[in-house]
């Protein structure tokens, strides 16, 4: 038996080499048809190939929008000191990256012009008076700004509570002790804080209170930090497969955040000279229309602080359009909200996924 057997095994040996290689043979031909069968970039929709660059520069739009703008405020008013407009424009832009931080990260807080203005209060009032106005003070408020965006962070994550009905609560929290520490203006007399309205050295004020934050947060991206926030943002689920500690990444969005905030409460103080318990109010609306004007997706994951900027740089140019034809706030309001409608849909749209067509 075992010898009528052999044959044939040794029959199906020889075979065995035909066949690998004609399965080689086949598979350059799968792998051709394969390609031919995806279609090229220049092939897809120019809506569509619109979209994938969209999506892959999300900052683009706002830049080009922003440089357009800047170019038309330049021409309709040549005399403007470039470094003051700065000054007034770091307030807002610097509200945008904070509110950028907890938003890229899956979150919001909306209680990030509270704390700008709390900050403010606690410099001009209590630090300064103190003999704490010096440099110091920027490590003090930084500490405090932390710790108020960790609290945030903290009671949204750890009691899975909605993150927009926490910061909201947070934000008649802080405007109510900012009412009570300063029931009305103080003034700013002296300090060195004032120098940020113009130059620091020889560093505009204005690019020196944005471009610190930009910077640093820049080079956290580069980070382990960076990307695990991006992934948090992306879906929480994935990440917390992938082994990434979901709840701390999502506080320490609020953390940044808050740090943030308190450089543009002090941005806040040396462009008026003073502190207002309502001063920094409005900021929240601009800077969330801001964010979605620079393609920072307010589910989270996607887009960058210099979207935000370029977000708040548009903010800041229409509104200086519209004060300059003289349009009243009513009007200017609605403006934002508009700006703010067309950024969530066109995210929206950007964002959807290709249908593929059948054949």
């Amino acid at each position: 038996m075992s010898s009528r057997a052999r044959p044939s095994c040794r029959a199906s040996s020889e075979r065995r080499p035909t066949m690998t290689r004609l399965n080689n043979a086949s598979a350059p031909a799968a792998s051709a048809t394969a390609v031919l069968a995806a279609p090229s970039p220049a092939s897809l929709p120019p809506a569509t190939r619109l979209r994938a660059w969209l999506r892959r520069y999300p900052a683009a739009f706002a830049i080009a929008l922003a440089v357009v703008m800047l170019a038309i405020s330049f021409i309709m008013q040549p005399n403007l000191s470039p470094i003051s407009q700065l000054a007034s424009f770091a307030p807002l832009a610097l509200a945008a990256m904070a509110t950028a931080a907890s938003v890229i990260g899956g979150g919001i807080d909306l209680s990030i012009s509270a704390q700008m203005t709390l900050t403010s209060i606690l410099f001009v009032g209590y630090l300064t008076p103190a003999g704490l106005g010096g440099y110091e003070a920027i490590v003090i408020l930084a500490v405090l700004g932390g710790i108020v965006g960790g609290l945030n962070g903290v009671i949204v994550v750890l009691l899975r509570l909605p993150a927009i009905v926490v910061t909201l609560a947070t934000m008649f929290i802080i405007t109510g002790i900012n009412l009570r520490l300063a029931p009305r203006p103080v003034i700013l007399f002296d300090g060195w804080a004032m120098d940020l309205a113009s130059s620091v050295w020889i560093i505009p004020g204005g690019l020196l209170t944005i471009g610190l934050p930009l910077l640093l947060w820049l080079l956290l991206m580069r980070t382990a930090f960076g990307r695990n926030l991006y992934a948090v943002g992306g879906s929480d689920a994935t990440s917390f497969s992938a082994g990434i500690n979901v709840p701390i990444m999502r506080i320490l969005s609020y953390v940044v955040g808050g740090i943030i905030a308190s450089i543009g409460g002090l941005a806040l103080t040396a462009l008026v000279s003073s502190v207002d318990a309502s001063a920094s109010s409005s900021y929240i609306i601009g800077a969330i229309t801001a964010i979605a004007l620079g393609g920072i997706t307010l589910a989270g994951g996607r887009g960058g602080m210099i979207g935000a900027i370029a977000g708040a740089a548009v903010i800041y140019l229409v509104q200086n359009m519209l004060t300059i034809f003289g349009v009243s706030q009513v009007w200017l309001n609605l403006v934002f909200g508009a700006l703010l409608l067309f950024a969530v849909i066109s995210s929206a749209i950007i964002s959807a996924p290709v249908k593929e067509k059948q054949a």
